[in-house]
């Protein structure tokens, strides 16, 4: 784009234009940019399971502008804190920006990026917060760049960003991402990948012992005698020490799990690592809101195996009744925010299969009604329902009651916000969080009436075996 179309776009109200430069990825991975990166903050959302739709960019935030955290009722901006409702501050934030977004180019053209955790419900709804809060982490965590490098995996192509309304600093910058590249392509032998992940788990420690577990699955279950609740999500937490540095976990947690939505989070004081295969909601610029909803898991196996657990999947009345009930929790969800007649259910439980399991999954469809924006959306589906359980808001309640600690990352939602208020937010399961040398990874299943206790459980460690294995000590040579 020449200065005369650029300075006409920010004539138009926009202050946020960006230059696009396109250069050939050739070998180049995300995760060796990752690995270059000397900023002591930074983020990789990234499809290390490739696609035409979901799974075609990658996204590298390397430098910002702003960073905006939140904890409870307060809130930061570029260090300075403010003692009021994070949800307005961060609204008032993105609405500073208007970004213009040419035909043809990905969603994410500069934004905010990072992360809600599970905790952020408190800013939606009238809950009690868990008081066992031990790691500490921010309840909102967004960094807001103007930088930003997307890797197009089907052209195979790395297009360098730079947004702003100064022609001229953003042509500097557009110049500075190009030498990073060069940079980067130069020194690619020189870094080390992690050996081969076997099969072995490692070794952990949980916030449950298996019959405390079991025991509270019982309760769950007085609670849906009771008509509390439908269906509740109950989840543990295993936490094993690092043997890995972060970055060498992100690589080993991607070759074991390939997903849509990956993710490396550095915030200097804990790190999140992330293989997470479900979407919470995103938002394009027509309006068009779309949820994925996963519930109902079977392990892999052999051919055959997999030819018996995919027909249990399909002629279980209770995970087909358990999946159903979430699609209509989250077409309701999706409707609260919706014009009117605009929901509709797009796919209906669609087996997919991933490295480690195999899942029933559904797609429910939308468009934004005028009078609401991307945080009305993230208030109305936040957190997903898949997660939670059903009826949400008493779901939620039965957690807080019994689950030991704060789910902190766990079940929030990673992804971005863009200028142009176009988003895309997973659910955060098959995730690490990284502090103080542990990794703490939560794992959890859907409680019902007539779940067996003890099958409940080891659905929770199955569904944990592809982190577990990637936090395996052991080296394969």
């Amino acid at each position: 784009m020449n200065k005369e179309k650029f300075d006409e776009i920010i004539s138009l109200g926009y202050n946020q234009v960006p230059l696009i430069k396109k250069v050939p990825m050739e070998e180049i991975t995300p995760q060796q940019f990752l690995a270059s990166c000397q900023s002591k903050e930074k983020i990789l959302l990234e499809s290390t399971r490739v696609s035409p739709i979901d799974g075609r960019y990658s996204i590298l935030v390397t430098k910002y502008k702003h960073k905006f955290e939140a904890k409870g009722q307060r809130y930061k901006l570029d260090g300075k804190t403010y003692q009021s409702d994070p949800i307005s501050g961060l609204r008032t934030l993105m609405n500073r920006f208007k970004g213009y977004k040419p035909k043809n180019s990905p969603k994410f053209l500069g934004g905010a990026v990072g992360f809600f955790s599970y905790e952020s419900n408190h800013y939606f709804e009238k809950l009690p917060r868990n008081k066992n809060d031990d790691l500490g982490i921010p309840d909102i965590c967004f960094l807001i760049t103007e930088q930003t490098l997307v890797f197009d995996h089907i052209e195979n192509e790395i297009l360098l960003i730079s947004s702003g309304d100064d022609y001229k600093k953003c042509v500097e910058e557009l110049d500075s991402l190009e030498n990073l590249v060069k940079e980067t392509a130069l020194s690619i032998n020189t870094y080390n990948t992690s050996s081969k992940v076997g099969n072995e788990t490692a070794q952990y420690e949980s916030n449950f012992k298996k019959r405390e577990y079991i025991e509270t699955v019982k309760k769950v279950q007085e609670h849906i005698l009771n008509g509390d609740t439908y269906q509740t999500n109950l989840s543990q937490r295993l936490s094993v020490n690092l043997e890995w540095t972060p970055e060498e976990l992100y690589k080993r947690m991607s070759q074991v799990s390939p997903v849509h939505f990956a993710s490396f989070l550095d915030f200097e004081d804990f790190k999140i690592v992330s293989a997470s295969p479900e979407r919470l909601v995103s938002l394009d610029q027509e309006g068009k809101l779309k949820t994925r909803p996963i519930a109902g898991t079977r392990r892999r196996g052999t051919e055959d195996e997999e030819k018996e657990f995919i027909n249990e999947l399909k002629q279980d009345e209770k995970e087909r009744a358990e999946h159903c009930m979430l699609v209509d929790l989250e077409r309701n969800d999706l409707g609260r925010v919706s014009k009117f007649g605009s929901v509709e259910v797009s796919s209906l439980m669609e087996i997919v299969k991933y490295s480690k399991v195999i899942h029933i999954e559904s797609e429910v469809v939308g468009v934004l009604a005028d009078s609401k924006d991307f945080l009305d959306v993230i208030a109305a589906l936040f957190p997903g329902g898949t997660i939670t359980g059903v009826p949400k808001i008493k779901t939620m309640e039965i957690i807080n009651q019994l689950e030991p600690n704060t789910r902190s990352i766990y079940t929030g939602s990673i992804g971005y916000i863009s200028f142009a208020q176009e988003m895309d937010l997973n659910i955060v399961i098959r995730t690490a969080l990284i502090k103080d040398s542990k990794a703490y990874v939560n794992v959890g299943g859907g409680v019902v009436i007539d779940g067996d206790p003890e099958k409940e459980y080891k659905e929770t460690i199955n569904k944990a075996k592809s982190a577990l294995t990637a936090l395996n000590k052991e080296k394969v040579v």
